[in-house]
């Protein structure tokens, strides 16, 4: 028992070292703004220090840990352990050239950052102010976070070895046969659409500055953008149809991405989370732009029709760029959509947030289940199949139970981070439109979280995204992991002092 906890905790330092120095490396992408913006070379500082410290730091952890138990298989509490402290580090490194530049508080560093690799979108920052080398530095976050973390360091380890990782952030989709493969693939997939979608918005009119960072926070469906009005300022409709295919494209299954490639259209449209995303984006697009038209803020059927569309999109989606100014002054009805579809979320395997459509259908698939077993012919024997990527397949009791146990403790969660903001002022409706925008992953607001809110309620945001990013039972895990970890340690400390 010993030696295996000895083993894993190799393993662990060996791991960590690794995605020290990926983190590390990709911290330092935001400086190649420089030669186009040579007067801001005085934030490259902050910088380089936390990039090439993090990188020694998680070289030097790589190279004196044992190589050898880099081999030895995680179990599924050490790769979730592995997966938050990876995470937790990589929040606190995006953070520090926020703190050391002096342009953010510790608390709101933290916040920014953990918006950022969480893709929520959610900012503290003053955007009209920010040099061009730290709006890259937020749009690297949701390039990084995104795709995943432990995607990018999947890519490096062999299969053997990274595949709990890599299905412990989330990831469930086998491109390839290989898991790092796959990674590798979902990797190409991603970067891919990204410099499609800046090559499409220069064609539609917008700067090229503008249309990498865009692209990227449209495709991890993030929400960072780089003017204070996120979209509204481009009034463009060119700019808003690419903004809302790279959405919906950064919302769907890689998987499925993937068919679509390899020219399989009936087995992506047969898929039934396929079907189910598109059915909610169409019924909700209708509602939004009925009550735009009806409370004013459209002028027109064909205006409220644009304005519906690329809101709910974006809201579903969980991205967050908007086209409409101001989400406090919407009717409530509207506002009470937006948190029906920040709680659905995009499709399972995305770089979306939500409990995700797949886990409803599932739910909605299981009470019916559930009731034709009760009150169905009891001498029948029936089937409980869904169509996933084209096939026919069983959905098991197992499974259902999961996604209900998940839908109920999401709901539990939100309730909680609810209620936590109406004790620091927001009213109810504010709170739970708030917290629904942070464990989805979403990053609309009305308001209440800004710049000026207390470090408590910036933390108690900070951990909802964790939460929702990680789909709550792997962040569980780890930190029941670490604890376990911890004391373990000291008994194996106690144990060789004695003898």
């Amino acid at each position: 028992m010993g030696v295996v906890h000895r083993n894993s905790v190799r393993a662990v330092v060996g791991y960590l070292g690794m995605a020290l120095v990926a983190i590390g490396a990709s911290l330092l992408v935001s400086l190649a703004v420089l030669p186009a913006y040579p007067n801001e070379v005085s934030f490259a500082p902050y910088v380089i220090f936390p990039g090439v410290v993090t990188m020694l730091a998680g070289y030097l952890a790589y190279f004196f840990s044992d190589r050898k138990a880099l081999s030895f298989t995680l179990s599924r509490a050490e790769a979730a352990g592995v997966t938050v402290l990876i995470w937790v580090l990589a929040i606190a490194v995006y953070a520090l050239p926020l703190v050391l530049s002096g342009m953010l508080s510790v608390p709101q560093a933290i916040f920014e950052s953990t918006s950022g690799l969480t893709t929520t979108g959610l900012s503290v920052m003053n955007v009209a102010e920010c040099p061009h080398i730290v709006l890259m530095h937020r749009s690297m976050m949701h390039y990084v976070g995104g795709v995943g973390l432990i995607l990018v360091l999947t890519c490096i380890v062999s299969d053997a070895h990274g595949l709990k990782l890599y299905n412990a952030e989330g990831h469930t989709e086998r491109l390839l046969s290989s898991t790092a493969s796959s990674a590798r693939m979902v990797l190409v997939l991603y970067t891919g659409i990204i410099i499609l979608g800046a090559v499409a918005y220069v064609v539609a009119g917008m700067p090229i500055f503008d249309a990498i960072n865009i692209s990227i926070s449209a495709v991890s469906t993030g929400g960072f953008a780089v003017r204070p009005d996120s979209l509204v300022s481009y009034d463009s409709f060119a700019i808003e149809l690419v903004t809302v295919i790279l959405m919906m494209g950064g919302a769907t299954n890689f998987l499925l991405n993937f068919m679509l490639l390899q020219g399989r259209f009936r087995a992506f449209v047969r898929h039934e989370e396929t079907l189910a995303f598109l059915g909610v984006v169409i019924a909700a697009t209708a509602v939004v732009a009925a009550l735009l038209f009806a409370g004013g803020e459209a002028s027109s059927p064909s205006q409220a029709l644009r304005l519906g569309l690329f809101q709910t999109v974006s809201v579903m989606t969980s991205t967050g760029l908007q086209t409409i100014p101001d989400f406090g002054v919407l009717v409530p009805s509207i506002l009470y959509v937006f948190i029906f579809l920040m709680v659905v979320g995009g499709e399972a395997g995305s770089t979306s947030g939500g409990i995700k459509v797949y886990r409803l259908v599932v739910y909605s698939k299981g009470l019916v289940w559930a009731l034709r077993s009760q009150f169905g012919h009891r001498r029948r024997v029936y089937s409980n199949k869904i169509v996933r990527f084209g096939k026919r397949m069983e959905c098991s009791k197992e499974e259902v139970a999961s996604v209900q146990t998940f839908v109920g403790v999401y709901v539990g969660m939100l309730v909680a981070c609810a209620f936590l903001f109406t004790l620091f002022g927001a009213s109810v409706g504010d709170a739970f439109f708030e917290a629904a925008s942070c464990l989805g992953n979403t990053g609309i607001g009305v308001g209440f979280i800004q710049s000026g809110s207390s470090p408590i309620v910036l933390i108690v945001g900070s951990v909802a995204m964790l939460f929702g990013r990680l789909e709550i039972f792997p962040l569980l895990f780890g930190i029941r992991w670490m604890f376990q970890s911890v004391s373990e340690e000291a008994h194996y400390v106690i144990l060789r002092k004695r003898r």
